[in-house]
């Protein structure tokens, strides 16, 4: 029998993340945390698309994203969705947005900007000056950046440990 589909199976609550931009799943879930969620996952890279050719999907069972997150995928993966399920049915569905602002998430690398001095404690903010694709500017030093230049603050790392012992 030959088999043209991969099916996967549905996820009875949690969230799905579809039509990310090819190859940047396994980004998408280091820079959100998700990396490190001990729930059920399901990770497609270069998944076909009728859309775009390409996609990639990750399906995360019991985990629901926060606006954060949203807004880092929709910097990293602007035709991104969110589904939301519940009981196998999706209860909501949206579209990511770039935010026409981004505050917190991005660093500046222009070592004299005001966001990088240590006696002014002053949250890095960029406006987003084209979408599609990607080019952002610091509000404080005007320096503008596009997708690929774009360095993300670090996030808090949970401790790991292991969980299994192996005997020999």
């Amino acid at each position: 029998m030959s088999q043209k589909s991969l099916r996967i199976d549905k996820i009875q609550k949690g969230t799905v993340i579809d039509h990310i931009n090819a190859g940047y799943a396994l980004t998408i879930l280091n820079l959100t945390g998700l990396d490190e969620a001990s729930n059920l996952m399901t990770i497609g890279v270069n998944v076909s698309s009728k859309k775009y050719g390409k996609k990639d999907i990750v399906k995360i069972e019991n985990v629901f994203l926060d606006e954060v997150q949203m807004q880092q995928i929709s910097i990293l993966s602007p035709n991104a969705t969110i589904s939301l399920i519940e009981n196998f049915e999706v209860i909501q569905k949206r579209k990511v947005e770039i935010p026409q602002t981004i505050k917190k998430l991005i660093v500046c690398e222009t070592k004299t900007c005001i966001s990088n001095s240590l006696k002014e404690p002053i949250d890095t903010e960029f406006k987003v000056l084209e979408e599609k694709p990607l080019k952002i500017q610091c509000v404080y030093c005007d320096r503008i950046y596009k997708l690929n230049e774009i360095k993300f603050k670090p996030r808090r790392k949970k401790g790991k440990s292991v969980k299994q012992i192996i005997q020999l």
